[in-house]
């Protein structure tokens, strides 16, 4: 039965637009050595078929509602088929490994197509050493990062050779409503968005009134608009992608030394990267950039869509001491997540839900084409997310998963987006920008390695108790840097 969309859900429907793709990019590098016998793309697209019944958002579609006078409804698309939503292309035996970042960025430039489910995974095959590359893309209606783990586990095996699936059931099939229908939906549905305004209203107030006190004892967590910057402004629909790869150990070992959280570290290495990209085209900053961080906010019982909310994290790239701004960041975080309650998914969702369909649509479009993001200090730099992957090896149709890269979207008048997922031991890097704002995202990429080259010798010079003597000068920066690797290596993609 058709259901309406929800919350976060329908916003991210509502509020996609020609230059701000709402959809999330993962690029996954497969070893096929470890495959039982001949491997070939035809036995990923058999793992899709016999297991899309365990993937239940993968087979509805949207049906708009005539004029947008209310939300979407989902449906089970009654012509499901995994052939349009899985395509094969041989990339040549003499592509070089910058070829699957080009490629990514050109699919991350497409909108997904609304008359089918949203998604669709492209097999890349060619690669002079025999890897695999599947490039994912999925609506951020359909999920948010977090439940990107529960989708894994419906896709990935923990051996390359486990026991049969059961056979699949058919799936679900629907036809779409009437257009009759949906516009006599649409009148009680409005009634109803107004009846419950007073409460979101009561909600919102309770929910910012609990964290009051936590905000007051971190006035750090109030942070102000964002500096402008290069890296905001209006979007285009063109994107770029860039893949790096840490080590997981060196981040750990690095927040043991100076007393900080993992995430504490991603985002220092995010701020020195910013640092030094803006350094070397003259415009350093003299105040702290600023970086929204999704939380999750998922409840029992809440798998798929949407269910983070967001803190504002200050990353203070205007300081030029490593250690200095490590730990800054690390002050900065507390407050912030002090201010997590004010923010709870719950309220954002109760207020999606009683804002019209048509006026999400419209303001979303008026934004966009007004190009309005140039009459306002931006909100936020960047969004930077760290998420928690599988901890050992998974395997793909028996071919070994040994990279994955995630991407998420750029929000209107922010043209610049990374995301960390550890998994089996590394730490792989993915950004996304618009190359309207950021001209160079390989610089940005690397600078981020190197930020981390930076503080893992930083934390072996310190030694046990945190603390470096004296002020950096840049001799002996250069000296840590040039005598330390990240462990897990650098640089493109494994292709």
């Amino acid at each position: 039965m058709a259901e309406r969309v929800q919350g976060m859900d329908a916003a991210m429907l509502e509020m996609e637009s020609p230059t701000m793709h709402l959809h999330m990019v993962g690029v996954l590098v497969l070893d096929p050595s470890t495959a039982p016998g001949p491997w070939s793309a035809d036995r990923v697209v058999q793992v899709y078929a016999e297991r899309m019944h365990l993937l239940p958002p993968f087979h509805k579609r949207v049906v708009e509602v005539p004029g947008r006078l209310d939300h979407p409804r989902w449906i089970d698309d009654p012509d499901f088929d995994l052939d349009r939503h899985i395509f094969h292309l041989d990339v040549g035996p003499d592509a070089p490994p910058e070829e699957l970042e080009r490629f990514a960025g050109e699919l991350a430039s497409r909108p997904l197509r609304r008359e089918v489910p949203l998604w669709e995974v492209w097999i890349l095959e060619g690669f002079r050493d025999g890897s695999v590359a599947l490039i994912s893309k999925v609506h951020h209606a359909l999920m948010d990062g977090s439940a990107g783990s529960d989708i894994m586990a419906s896709l990935f095996d923990t051996e390359p050779s486990p026991p049969p699936d059961a056979p699949a059931p058919a799936l679900p099939r629907e036809q779409p409503p009437s257009r009759g229908r949906l516009l006599a939906e649409a009148v009680p549905a409005n009634l109803g968005r107004v009846a419950r305004l007073p409460l979101t209203v009561a909600r919102t107030v309770s929910s910012v009134a609990g964290s009051a006190k936590a905000v007051a004892a971190q006035p750090s967590s109030l942070l102000g608009f964002a500096p402008r910057t290069r890296f905001n402004g209006p979007l285009t629909p063109s994107r770029t992608v860039a893949f790096r790869r840490c080590s997981l150990d060196d981040l750990r070992s690095v927040g043991r030394v100076f007393g900080v959280t993992v995430n504490d570290v991603v985002l220092a290495a995010t701020a020195m990267a910013m640092r030094e990209y803006l350094v070397a085209r003259g415009e350093p900053p003299d105040e702290p950039l600023v970086a929204s961080v999704p939380v999750d906010g998922r409840h029992d019982g809440e798998i798929y869509g949407n269910h983070t909310s967001n803190i504002m994290v200050a990353l203070p790239a205007h300081l030029d001491d490593p250690v200095e701004l490590l730990r800054a960041v690390h002050e900065d975080a507390l407050g912030a997540k002090a201010a997590k309650g004010a923010l709870d998914s719950r309220v954002i969702d109760a207020w999606t839900s009683v804002l019209p369909a048509r006026l999400l649509s419209g303001l979303t479009g008026l934004y966009s084409s007004l190009e309005l993001g140039r009459h306002h200090p931006p909100v936020f730099t960047t969004i930077v997310s760290n998420v928690a992957g599988p901890p050992m090896p998974l395997y793909l149709a028996g071919a070994r998963l040994v990279a994955l890269y995630p991407m998420g979207p750029l929000i209107a008048n922010s043209g610049l987006n990374l995301t960390v997922l550890s998994h089996d031991g590394v730490v792989d890097v993915g950004i996304i920008a618009c190359p309207d704002l950021v001209d160079d995202i390989g610089a940005l990429a690397d600078g981020f390695v190197q930020a981390v080259s930076t503080l893992v010798g930083l934390s072996g010079r310190a030694g046990g108790n945190g603390q470096v003597d004296g002020r950096l000068d840049h001799d002996t920066l250069v000296e840590i840097t040039e005598g330390t690797t990240v462990g897990a290596g650098s640089g493109t993609s494994p292709c």
